[in-house]
């Protein structure tokens, strides 16, 4: 099967730094596939070039078979990709209900004019009511965002980045700053509402990438180190080198811990 994300050879510089040294990574159709490594690895601005808000020096990126170097950003989600940031997008002063209305409308086949838009306003309050109720907000329906908990305004985010329907996600931190109830309650909103979905995933918190994850591949200065099943990247020697480092034992067997990579 095709896969959903490839990147072949994968290059960014800037001026004489090199962020990324020939990334090879490939996404299953249908997989959750978390990203780790540590700060300053490339990982965002890997996600930059797979959504097309930068461009690759060198390489190809690939998604669901067609080449996707040098699509720009809205190509890429009139395709099937979305993307959330490791901060909040929402607009604050909207009512939570509006948020994704605007979301869902902006992502309506048949038409890019208003009027297209406007006759397909009924569908897009079903589409709202349905995502309202995936979240956890209806009871936030008419809630300006900004008065939203910070978790709840995540979980808006991700679903704006579900508005449209994409079938490839691309999800920047989605448990940072969370404690670890807030965290638990994250993950099990993400498997709930991208079930049959493709997920790209960095993440930092090791609870969330085990709770998540189908396989896991590791960042380390710009090149992907290792890839395979959760319990294989934590048994794999040359991660914990790299980046885990001497005390991965500890962290993550202790009891009661919070897994959370450096």
């Amino acid at each position: 099967m095709t896969p959903a994300l490839q990147l072949i050879g994968v290059e960014k510089r800037f001026g004489a730094t090199a962020v990324l040294r020939g990334v090879d990574l490939e996404v299953r159709r249908g997989e959750r596939h978390a990203l780790i490594g540590p700060n300053g690895a490339g990982k965002s601005t890997l996600f930059s070039l797979i959504a097309g808000e930068q461009r690759a020096n060198a390489g190809r990126i690939v998604l669901h078979g067609d080449d996707a170097t040098r699509l720009t950003s809205a190509v890429l989600a009139r395709r099937g990709l979305a993307r959330s940031f490791q901060t909040t997008s929402v607009f604050e002063r909207l009512p939570v209900h509006e948020n994704l209305r605007c979301a869902v409308l902006a992502s309506l086949r048949g038409g890019a004019g208003l009027s297209a838009r406007w006759l397909g306003s009924a569908r897009a309050d079903a589409r709202v009511a349905e995502l309202l109720d995936a979240l956890g907000l209806a009871h936030a329906a008419q809630r300006e965002a900004a008065a939203l908990s910070y978790a709840e305004q995540r979980a808006l985010d991700l679903g704006l980045a579900l508005a449209g329907g994409a079938h490839t996600l691309l999800l920047d931190e989605p448990t940072a700053g969370m404690n670890r109830a807030e965290a638990a309650r994250a993950v099990d909103l993400i498997r709930a509402t991208t079930a049959g979905k493709t997920v790209l995933l960095i993440e930092h918190d090791m609870d969330a990438v085990f709770g998540l994850a189908d396989r896991v591949s590791v960042l380390v200065q710009g090149r992907v180190i290792a890839t395979g099943t959760p319990e294989a990247i934590r048994t794999d020697a040359a991660v914990r080198d790299a980046y885990l480092g001497a005390h991965f034992d500890a962290r993550f067997n202790a009891p009661g811990h919070m897994r959370r990579a450096p």
